[in-house]
């Protein structure tokens, strides 16, 4: 399943002494350019549409909302960052006027690329002037996106094209020979939605979730190009998969981010034995990074830790009262038994009747470096 893109569109129209369009003021929030010359008119145009993650309603083919822009126009020769400007619900134009089209006015001929950027963390601080790649190498920590109301928007730096004229206009209004660049944001992480998990066979009659664990994840994201880096992997240690364990960031404050320690572990019931989130309808969520890997030592892995396991009598099986179990899943399958890629902007549906397990996948630490569990993805 894809989540829908933000489709931003700009068009950048010449004009020599920028009279030719009405003005509109950025009320102190675009940082103004003091290059003598040729300015260019931008028209910008977003779509945009509210979207509906630790325990949350199943997410459609929706559209993440934009809550603040950041608009960077720059020349790719010396990099230099020619105009910013910040656009939220409150600024003019708005984030709601872009739906319609509005213009942003001024922008230096020399730019000849756009680079936007919505939805970015406070914490990421970026500059208004400068380079531009300062902005592109900046990173975001993936604990920066845990609220699916917040996520990132990007896209690849785009360059500014010329209208030659011909088919509809990209935006209405154009002329032949007009400049424009066209834009579509997409989220900067990939959903993962867990709505259960099942035993299978005659064995465990009885069972406890008592935390789920994200390991082998990104931790960061560098602003330009997307690119994913500092790989997690916390192993075979049991000890670390508990909260403020040491030398993790499983700290309280990234609970139902990271992971996810239940109070009161979940019980196991029904036939078949299974244990969900307790409203009905919703998933375990959590949102990550990309990763093109499509080996399971090198993709996510998801760690689920077990308690009070009970075994059938006759089966020959006791599970030690007071040591948990740990079933890993390394990487996710699609129906045709291939390894999946995780890609950001899409949601990726792990059904409780895919995630079946029985005794032979339960370890007493989590299993890093063999098959746990693998999961179709829908």
């Amino acid at each position: 399943m894809i989540m829908k893109k933000n489709l931003f569109k700009s068009l950048l129209t010449m004009c020599a002494l920028g009279a030719m369009f009405t003005a509109c003021s950025n009320e102190g929030n675009e940082v103004p350019d003091v290059t003598k010359g040729e300015k260019k008119t931008v028209f910008m145009k977003l779509d945009l549409k509210p979207q509906t993650k630790a325990t949350e309603n199943a997410l459609g083919a929706v559209t993440a909302p934009v809550n603040d822009l950041h608009i960077y126009f720059y020349d790719d020769a010396t990099k230099n960052i020619q105009k910013y400007v910040k656009i939220t619900s409150s600024t003019t134009p708005s984030i709601n006027d872009l739906a319609t089209g509005k213009q942003i006015e001024d922008v230096p001929a020399v730019a000849d690329k756009v680079l936007v950027r919505g939805n970015v963390p406070a914490s990421a601080s970026l500059p208004t002037s400068g380079l531009i790649t300062v902005v592109e190498n900046k990173e975001i920590e993936i604990t920066t996106q845990s609220n699916k109301d917040q996520i990132l928007l990007g896209h690849i730096a785009t360059n500014i094209q010329t209208w030659g004229g011909s088919g509809s206009a990209p935006i209405s209004g154009m002329q032949s020979g007009d400049k424009y660049a066209e834009i579509q944001l997409e989220p900067a992480v990939a959903r993962i939605e867990i709505e259960g998990m099942q035993a299978q066979g005659t064995v465990i009659t009885g069972f406890k979730l008592d935390g789920i664990y994200l390991t082998n994840f990104y931790e960061k994201l560098k602003l330009g190009d997307g690119t994913s880096s500092s790989q997690i992997q916390y192993g075979a240690d049991a000890s670390k998969y508990d909260e403020n364990a040491g030398g993790t960031l499983y700290t309280t404050a990234n609970k139902g981010k990271l992971f996810d320690k239940f109070t009161a572990p979940l019980q196991a019931s029904g036939t078949p034995l299974e244990v969900s989130p307790t409203s009905g309808g919703n998933r375990w969520a959590y949102h990550v990074f990309d990763n093109a890997a499509t080996t399971a030592n090198s993709q996510l892995q998801i760690v689920f830790k077990l308690s009070d396991l009970q075994a059938s009598v006759g089966s020959g099986i006791t599970f030690p009262a007071s040591t948990p179990q740990f079933i890993t899943v390394r990487g996710f399958k699609d129906n045709g038994g291939n390894i999946v890629t995780l890609e950001k902007g899409k949601i990726y549906t792990i059904s409780k009747a895919d995630f079946k397990f029985d005794e032979s996948n339960l370890t007493t630490v989590p299993n890093t470096n063999a098959v746990g569990v693998w999961l179709k993805v829908t």
